[in-house]
């Protein structure tokens, strides 16, 4: 691989990766100490008939809906995250922070097929989260919001990694390889570098700019983009799953424009990245990244999917239950194969 295109590979993975991320969501939040009061509706068990022999599974199987199924070899995960502050802390004291995961997007790429896989996670997702006490052990858990994981920490990389249990936990037990996040102050920053992104607006925006006509094609610019991609309150729709929408398709156009870019100057991907890298944090080390990067580039992207569910109001926030035949189908789509 010729030095520019080994580069170009490098600021590829870290540059799409800071794409996913800069959706940070603001609106209103749980403090670190909510615990849900309600519970995900009742499932229906059905029970097989006794003259049903279980199938025997060996290491690694599991059995679903009366198949047998191994894990899917040849994948990596990355857990990319939006942090709802601007800024991160200097000199964060103790094991607890501010900085809320508003915005989760779990990378999962075949290196075998050379697909990638992107599954959005509701920020108000309900789920076992891990407290950390004093000197930073683990101090028990609580049943919470899934953003509130990161806010157990330094802010660094155990704020990150608190993070990264409490999406494996949500999502069975799955590994997950590494991890990134970025503030949102690099929102305005990546979008004016591309010129701006095109969108068909999803909702009315009138009150707060009144350029932002529910259904118009406006290019979005400067702070227009945290507004569309940020607010919920205030609007018709002021639920996280219609943010959810407004995000993913903020993030498909924008991807579409920083490929645009990228073909028309070499050098546009390196400059961008070193715009928001003080903005980043990630556990990949450089030839971590570089690979990544590689790989990435021979992959296609499929469609951005998410898990189903019913937000409900709870005592204080919105709480967000997670449909258990959503997750588990999406589970054993995404790590597992059929025997």
């Amino acid at each position: 691989m010729a030095p520019n295109r080994k580069h170009t590979a490098l600021t590829l993975c870290s540059l799409l990766c800071a794409a996913a991320l800069l959706l940070s969501a603001c609106g209103k939040k749980a403090a670190p100490e909510t615990v849900a009061t309600t519970v995900p509706p009742e499932t229906t068990v059905v029970t097989a008939p006794e003259t049903t022999a279980a199938p025997t599974l060996s290491e690694g199987q599991v059995e679903y809906k009366g198949k047998v199924y191994n894990p899917r070899e040849g994948i990596q995960t990355l857990l990319l995250m939006g942090l709802d502050k601007y800024e991160r802390p200097e000199d964060a004291i103790g094991y607890t922070n501010k900085l809320q995961s508003d915005f989760l997007l779990l990378l999962v790429i075949d290196e075998n097929a050379k697909t990638v896989d992107l599954l959005h996670l509701n920020r108000d997702t309900m789920t076992q989260i891990r407290r950390l006490g004093i000197g930073g052990d683990a101090a028990g858990t609580f049943t919470g919001q899934l953003a509130l994981a990161h806010t157990y920490g330094s802010g660094g990389s155990d704020s990150c990694l608190n993070a990264v249990k409490a999406v494996s936990t949500l999502l069975d037990g799955v590994k997950i390889d590494h991890y990134m996040t970025l503030t949102m102050d690099a929102v305005g920053i990546i979008n004016d570098l591309v010129g701006g992104v095109p969108v068909t607006v999803l909702d009315d925006f009138t009150a707060l700019d009144p350029s932002l006509e529910q259904g118009k094609e406006v290019t979005l610019q400067g702070d227009q983009t945290l507004l569309y991609v940020r607010t919920r309150l205030g609007l018709e729709d002021s639920s996280n799953l219609r943010r959810m929408e407004r995000q993913r398709q903020y993030l498909t156009a924008l991807y579409d424009k920083l490929m645009a870019c990228s073909r028309a100057d070499d050098g546009f991907l390196a400059r961008t990245l070193l715009k928001v890298s003080g903005s980043m944090v990630s556990d990949c080390t450089v030839n971590q990244l570089e690979a990544l990067g590689t790989l990435l580039e021979e992959c296609t992207v499929n469609p951005i999917r998410y898990l189903e569910g019913e937000a409900v109001q709870g005592e204080e926030y919105i709480e967000f239950y997670v449909n258990e035949d959503s997750l588990q189908d999406t589970v054993m789509d995404l790590f597992y194969r059929e025997a």
